[in-house]
């Protein structure tokens, strides 16, 4: 738990800009709201709901802070209702909301948290409450994050490091061809030292070396921290800082021969039905036990346009083809089993 006590609301003296009178819907104070509640939808409807429960409180807010109401909305505006601001919703004194809405600005934003002018920034763009900047302060403060693992969390990976270090080294073994490649995809040297090497609109330029593409690919594909991710997925990885000559279809080839990749992936389609062998008999006699078949809209030959098929499943696994028609019926069928297979 973070080292804060609960907030009661007493000290409601921040200073607030005034909006021009052109903002202002009617004489009643009830002021033209924003698009701005689309990002923290369930989290604006949570603290919505809250001001019920601090209906007094807002009401003395409405005197001494110019908060109002929205009781109507117009299109095409789609503001969820509740106690504003100047177009930002207002904040009850109620300490575990406030530190969810801290957690979706500030911690759950991956592993580098924003630092405090950021956000006050994004905070007061979307609430208000008093004193918020002395809380915004506090709470930014108070993260372990943020100050135990500095260090960690504003650094390059050292494997992305080594990585440049090898494209550049590959890029001058590879230089003519590189050069040759400057007309026709538009790349050049850079000079600078921040961004040296053979670069295409600020990505690095991958050369022609197959083991070079297999190690980016390590990193940004197979690593823990990649996590496998698909085809897409590795693709704008990599295009983020790098660019190659067909580089969709290498990437492509790799995740496809991914190991990790198909033992885990979903499988998206139904499974084929096995093949399924006639069972025999194991001493079974020549042409004891045979399947029957007609291979039909084949062109005449005389009174023929069919075959018909015997083959034997239990001894040879011979088979007899006999000419015959397409309108031969069951007798038929006996009566060419019994003149050409029967003598066996």
């Amino acid at each position: 738990m973070r080292p804060f006590i609960d907030d009661k609301g007493e000290r409601d003296n921040e200073n607030v800009v005034v909006l021009p009178p052109k903002l202002f819907i009617d004489d009643n104070t009830a002021i033209q709201v924003f698009d701005i509640d689309s990002i923290f939808g369930d989290l604006n409807q949570m603290v919505a709901i809250t001001h019920d429960q601090y209906l007094p409180l807002m009401k003395a807010w409405q005197k001494e802070h110019t908060i109002t109401t929205v009781s109507a909305l117009r299109p095409p505006y789609d503001e969820i209702r509740g106690w504003r601001k100047e177009g930002k919703l207002a904040v009850p004194p109620n300490l575990a909301l406030k530190r969810k809405i801290m957690f979706h600005t500030h911690d759950a934003t991956g592993q580098k948290h924003p630092d405090l002018s950021k956000m006050l920034g994004q905070t007061t763009q979307l609430y208000w409450w008093p004193d918020m900047k002395d809380w915004v302060t506090k709470y930014v403060e108070n993260c372990k994050q943020c100050h135990h693992n500095s260090t960690t969390t504003r650094t390059i990976s050292p494997s992305i490091t080594s990585l440049c270090s090898k494209i550049h080294e590959a890029q001058e073994q590879h230089r003519t061809t590189l050069e040759k490649w400057s007309p026709l995809h538009s790349i050049n040297e850079g000079t600078d030292e921040e961004q040296s090497g053979w670069l295409k609109e600020g990505h690095l330029v991958i050369p022609p070396d197959e083991m070079l593409k297999r190690e980016i690919l390590q990193v940004l594909h197979d690593a823990p921290t990649a996590g496998h991710p698909g085809q897409d997925k590795t693709l704008a990885q990599v295009s983020h800082s790098y660019w190659g000559p067909g580089m969709r279809a290498w990437i492509r080839d790799y995740v496809a021969g991914c190991t990790v990749c198909q033992q885990n992936k979903n499988i998206t389609h139904s499974a084929h039905t096995p093949l399924y062998c006639i069972p025999t008999p194991e001493n079974a006699l020549l042409f004891q036990q045979i399947a029957l078949d007609l291979i039909t809209g084949l062109p005449p030959n005389g009174p023929h346009d069919s075959v018909l098929t015997i083959v034997d499943h239990g001894c040879s696994r011979a088979a007899v083809f006999l000419p015959c028609a397409t309108t031969i019926m069951g007798p038929g069928v006996a009566q060419l089993y019994f003149n050409n297979v029967n003598v066996y």
